[in-house]
């Protein structure tokens, strides 16, 4: 199901940064999720923090996650209770919105962590004819990628092609990056930037 003008927009909102109040990929997902406000006062928002910490995988949950469509234990059950959570919020979503700071060259543990809970065969992505497709209804994801070194596209960044590659799996098309990296060196004047650039996009995009 699309987003219909008719209903108010619904925004998932994902910060994976361990830092607060110095955390520049927090400022500029509020700055983002203030942009999209301005347009879509009536949105409604969950906001979802990983770096509260999701449990990693167990296996019970790897067993419930596969097996959860045929005759799940309530061992099973129980390990993918946050999952069943975790993956509502994200089919209820028509806009995501991420900030995603790089750690050692990828993504943050915090966010992988997210993957592993949300990343459900039969859930958010099945197969036809043995062709991945994605489940989500969301068609846009902004991500708001921050860095102290790693450039965006740089051949050491492996963060943003798992990233484009991850949601498009799930089917959301349009995945796009607000450019904060390089922080360690010019911090200030990317975060002009990337404040700039937040609000000349085109927002959002449903098609």
């Amino acid at each position: 199901m699309n987003y219909s003008p008719n209903q108010p927009l619904h925004i998932l909102r994902l910060d994976s940064s361990p830092r607060r109040a110095d955390s520049v990929s927090r400022h500029l997902t509020d700055h983002l999720m203030a942009r999209l406000l301005r347009d879509y006062p009536e949105a409604n928002v969950t906001t979802r923090d990983l770096a509260v910490g999701l449990p990693l995988p167990t296996e019970p949950f790897v067993e419930g996650s596969v097996y959860a469509m045929q005759n799940p234990t309530p061992a099973m059950q129980a390990a993918t209770q946050l999952s069943d959570e975790l993956a509502a919020e994200l089919l209820a979503a028509d806009v995501v919105v991420l900030g995603l700071p790089v750690y050692n060259w990828t993504v943050p543990s915090t966010f992988k962590a997210y993957v592993d809970q949300i990343v459900r065969l039969g859930v958010t992505f099945g197969y036809v004819d043995g062709v991945r497709h994605g489940l989500l209804r969301a068609r846009s994801v902004y991500i708001v990628l921050t860095s102290g070194g790693t450039g965006m596209g740089s051949d050491v960044d492996f963060a943003t092609p798992y990233a484009r590659f991850l949601w498009q799996t799930l089917g959301i098309q349009h995945v796009e990056f607000i450019d904060a990296a390089g922080l360690l060196f010019s911090a200030e004047e990317i975060t002009r930037k990337a404040e700039a650039q937040i609000e000349q996009l085109v927002l959002p995009v449903f098609a």
